[in-house]
């Protein structure tokens, strides 16, 4: 069939793709694979989930269980009762066949490559196999957008972290409805992620499976894309529709990634054109919100890249202590650190060194995200149970602790991690970093916006600070500024050259709406009277506002003004935004009097003409502290205005000379006062928490001594509990099967009325059918005695001894015999034998045999008439069979034909002994033969005249009358022939 060209519309845009028909477009080597895992409780929504799969639906399916390693599983039979998906065993290296099924065998890990299955022996981690996420993660790996994730019941978390890598590869994530999980461990760690497409009862996933892989995206999903983002209005449109509601702007990320999210979640929705996706993006911020989410997916993991981090912890943390001095200060910047694994993983090695070197530091590292959900889940240090597949059982012993099926980071690593909300694109930088870790977050922007980040970086960066990026990110046009560490793990190290930050290339104010540059004439179209009255605040504040600064009630530094920063300065050690502390210690006193005047009388106060010296200067100034309220939170703030002396004719408020002395006695006083009043409190609060801590430290200590030991208890049972539900499971099935079949052999033996009687070994009975009550007097309260003790209504003498030979022999016996009311029956005495092959006693059965001897003995009393008849009849009777031999020849034709029976006998119609003629005497053609004639056409012959010629040429005339005999299918199975001498 001749190739044409098939389009997904995207707006005023087209992306070729190659031309495949609609039904069959996946081939053997890029149909999806759905990876479906599965615990405790599993089993029935497996065959619930299968039951509704078309044999024919184009995907591959990998089954990973929690199975017991001592258990052999029956999961191919038991699934293969609801579905005619063909069902494997998963052998290594089987390569995954689309429309088939593949399990996981016992004590094994799966994992995936190239679309072939691998086997490797589970290593069991602190007591933990996780082998969904191990199997998910890979299968991300191996077919990214065209990897798919499903989780059913089950206990634990299994399976989260497997659909993050599934999610992050732009692949489809389907999690079973918690209501209808019989355990919902699992399906509820898995939508706690925020990453799953549907949750369905597994009955209804089939569906929705079968409509996500029927979309364009997924068939398409191999195809590089040919469009500009710049030039395309309806990804503009969604684009702005995103960052309206959530401040972000994806302009300047890479447009592949871009349009495959956006595709990605038209296909969950099954909307097949990009107009349409947008129409819902316009009507639903949820939607929105969820493209944002989307598009924020971090792939993340602790000490992802193991070769990497060793090469950190070898070569680079060491030498972020060698110029710093004890108790000094090391910054360490993770943007991008979507849940905080990273920013944890390097915390851990920091500490490690600490402990190695017996010096301690003051470690701060700043771990940042514009997605602030994410900042919120890892500033809990929370983390489900699977990261054991990554940390080392030495790091998960030191460095978290176990919480039912989740691990806890430790404080001590906890406190060394400041998350934060952050956007790395408008945001300002951090300073004096010692080391930037930014891994696997330049590739997905655009060229233009990968200098400015990295620019950002060689400016955060101090003189000899290191930049580690992700394998497949490099420094690109600013290598000048670097050193090579490593090239294959990009690793660098700044040099002496300053790199100042590329700031306002991209963006405008937060407030403005940045435009493509295509659409240039439609910007009057976009601005508001917002953004220009911001434009001119922002002018007015360069032009006409004083130096200056806001403050909380905490005394906190909140902006500042102009160059208010020639009055402050940044102190050594811990970093504080405390004004007092950033202040020269001159003005320090009269700041601090005047912010505690302006919160005691709410209102301004003006301080005139005080001196301080900058720069080996004196430098005189007047001092403004207004107090203001904010108009969202109703907190207290404070207006700070520096005003230098020279300036002090234009001001036009009214001020007071600073006097330090009576200001300064007046503010101690009060100083003392509230010192005095804390100082009574804090003692006696210390008192009773002394006592207190003293009760609850031994409570903590045995608490944690039982929370031990019950929590390793409670991991072994966990785990056994999911191996025996997962046994029951298939036995529970097992045992339904096999009362359905009793249940079968019961109303069987009671239809056919046969009697059984079941012996074991000893000829003990063990189980006897109704139906042999006719036969041997047995009663219920007989089982488990011998046979021997039973007696019965019929006569044989050698009955025992019978069952006694069968069971030495194994050869099978029957007789026919006559009950004492005159009745027939067969007994039969057979081994009883197992599915091995086993001998395990005897059956004896008793079949009525009584009206079929009745009617044995009618026969042979019919035959006998019957062959009366004929043997006397004036009339010679021969049969002959479908062959044309003789079967039967009564005494009349041995004596016409001069042969005798036995000659007779297996004699053809056409024995040349038989000369058979016309009525005028010529030879008759074999096809006129009688025979030949009734069987050819099926008829018969009424007194034909002929003639048979005899040895010493005697020539007998017969008058000939022949017929067909019939079988049960209606086939002529003999010809009866009858003559006599005319």
């Amino acid at each position: 069939m001749p190739s044409k060209s098939k389009k997904i519309d995207l707006g005023n845009k087209y992306i070729k793709t190659n031309d495949v028909s609609e039904q069959n477009y996946y081939n053997d080597d890029n149909f999806p694979i759905a990876g479906v895992g599965a615990s405790a409780g599993g089993l029935e929504a497996l065959e619930q989930f299968f039951k509704n799969i078309k044999p024919d639906s184009g995907l591959g399916y990998v089954v990973v269980q929690h199975l017991s390693p001592d258990y052999k599983s029956l999961m191919v039979e038991l699934l293969g009762k609801h579905t005619s998906i063909p069902i494997y065993r998963a052998e290594d290296g089987m390569k995954v066949q689309k429309n088939s099924i593949y399990l996981i065998p016992p004590k094994k890990n799966l994992t995936i490559f190239h679309r072939k299955l691998y086997l490797t022996d589970q290593s069991l981690n602190l007591g933990l196999n996780l082998p969904i996420d191990i199997f998910l993660r890979s299968l991300a790996e191996d077919l990214a957008e065209r990897s798919i994730g499903i989780v059913l019941s089950g206990t634990g978390s299994d399976g989260t972290l497997g659909i993050r890598a599934i999610k992050g590869a732009g692949g489809m994530v389907m999690v079973q409805d918690e209501e209808t999980a019989k355990f919902d461990g699992m399906p509820k760690s898995a939508i706690a992620t925020g990453l799953v497409d549907y949750i369905l009862p597994p009955y209804r996933m089939g569906e929705q499976l079968l409509k996500y892989v029927e979309h364009p995206f997924l068939k398409a999903s191999d195809k590089k894309l040919d469009i500009d983002i710049e030039e395309n209005d309806v990804i503009s449109k969604i684009l702005l529709a995103i960052r309206a509601r959530t401040g972000v702007d994806f302009t300047y990320y890479k447009p592949n990634t871009i349009v495959r999210r956006i595709e990605r979640r038209s296909s969950v929705h099954h909307i097949p054109d990009i107009e349409d996706y947008y129409r819902l993006v316009s009507d639903s911020p949820t939607e929105v919100n969820v493209l944002y989410k989307e598009l924020l997916i971090g792939v993340t993991k602790f000490f992802r890249d193991s070769e990497a981090f060793e090469l950190v912890k070898e070569k680079v943390i060491p030498r972020l202590f060698e110029s710093k001095v004890v108790g000094e200060s090391i910054r360490v910047w993770v943007p991008g650190c979507s849940t905080g694994e990273e920013a944890y993983t390097l915390a851990i090695l920091l500490r490690e060194y600490m402990n190695l070197i017996e010096r301690e530091y003051d470690i701060k590292i700043f771990a940042t995200d514009i997605d602030k959900d994410a900042i919120e889940y890892a500033s809990m240090g929370t983390y489900p149970e699977s990261i054991v597949t990554d940390i080392s059982e030495d790091h998960l012993r030191k460095y978290f602790t176990k919480n039912g099926s989740t691990f806890k980071v430790v404080d001590s690593i906890r406190q060394m991690v400041i998350f934060a909300t952050h956007n790395l694109i408008k945001d300002p930088p951090f300073s004096k970093i010692d080391l930037v870790s930014c891994r696997n977050l330049l590739i997905y922007f655009q060229p233009v916006m990968q200098k400015k980040v990295l620019s950002s970086f060689g400016f955060s960066l101090s003189n000899g600070g290191i930049l580690f990026l992700g394998s497949s990110e490099s420094i690109g046009e600013l290598s000048s500024y670097f050193n090579v560490i490593d090239n294959k793990w990009k690793i660098y190290k700044s040099n002496e050259k300053i790199l100042h930050p590329i700031m306002d290339v991209l963006h405008l104010p937060h407030s403005s709406i940045k435009m493509f540059p295509a659409h240039q004439d439609k910007r009057s179209k976009i601005y508001s009277d917002s953004d220009l009255l911001d434009s001119i605040n922002k002018e007015l504040f360069n032009d006409f506002v004083p130096p200056s600064i806001i403050i909380n009630e905490k005394y906190e530094l909140i902006h500042v003004f102009k160059d208010a920063n020639k009055f402050m300065k940044l102190p050594s050690g811990k970093v504080s935004l405390n004004i007092l502390n950033m202040v020269p210690q001159e003005l320090s006193v009269a700041l601090g009097t005047a912010i505690h005047r302006a919160i005691k009388e709410q209102g301004e106060i003006v301080y005139k003409d005080i001196s301080f010296m900058r720069d080996d200067k004196s430098v005189s100034l007047n001092l403004i502290v207004k107090m203001f309220k904010h108009d969202k939170t109703k907190n207290n703030m404070m207006l700070i205005i520096f005003e230098e002396t020279g300036n002090a004719e234009n001001s036009l408020i009214t001020s007071e000379l600073f006097d330090i002395g009576s200001n300064v006695n007046q503010r101690l006083f009060d100083l003392e006062g509230e010192l005095k009043y804390t100082k009574e409190n804090l003692q006696a609060t210390i008192e009773e928490l002394e006592t207190s801590n003293e009760e609850l430290q031994a409570t903590n200590e045995e608490l944690i001594a039982s929370n031990e030991e019950l929590q390793s208890t409670n991991e072994e049972l966990q785990s056994v509990n999911e191996e025996l539900y997962t046994v029951n499971s298939e036995y529970q099935n097992k045992i339904e099967e096999l009362t359905e079949l009793n249940n079968d052999i019961n109303n069987w033996f009671n239809v056919t009325n046969i009697g059984t009687i079941f012996l074991d070994l000893k000829l003990k009975i063990r189980k006897f059918t109704p139906a042999t009550k006719y036969f041997v007097n047995l009663i219920e309260d007989d089982i488990g005695r011998p046979i021997s003790h039973i007696s019965y209504n019929f006569v044989y003498n050698e009955f025992i001894n019978q069952i006694n030979l069968v069971l030495k022999t194994l050869n099978p016996f029957e007789i026919e015999l006559k009950s004492t009311d005159e009745k027939w029956f067969l007994l039969k005495v057979l081994p009883y034998r197992t599915v091995e092959n086993a001998i395990k006693g005897i059956v004896i059965t008793f079949i009525d045999i009584d009206k079929i001897k009745s009617y044995e003995l009618q026969i042979r009393r019919d035959n006998e008439f019957l062959s009366r008849i004929l043997e006397n009849s004036p009339n010679a009777k021969v049969m002959h069979d479908a062959n044309g031999k003789i079967s039967y020849a009564n005494k009349k034709a041995v004596e016409i034909l001069e042969l005798s029976p036995s000659e007779l006998k297996g004699k053809k119609y056409n024995d040349p002994k038989f000369v058979v003629c016309y009525e005028d005497g010529s030879r008759m053609k074999e096809e006129d033969f009688p025979f030949n004639y009734v069987m050819k056409n099926n008829a018969v012959i009424n007194n034909k005249l002929l003639k048979m010629k005899f040895k010493n040429d005697v020539v007998k005339s017969l008058l000939v009358n022949a017929s067909p005999m019939f079988d049960i299918n209606n086939n002529i199975e003999a010809v009866l022939i009858s003559f006599v001498e005319y």
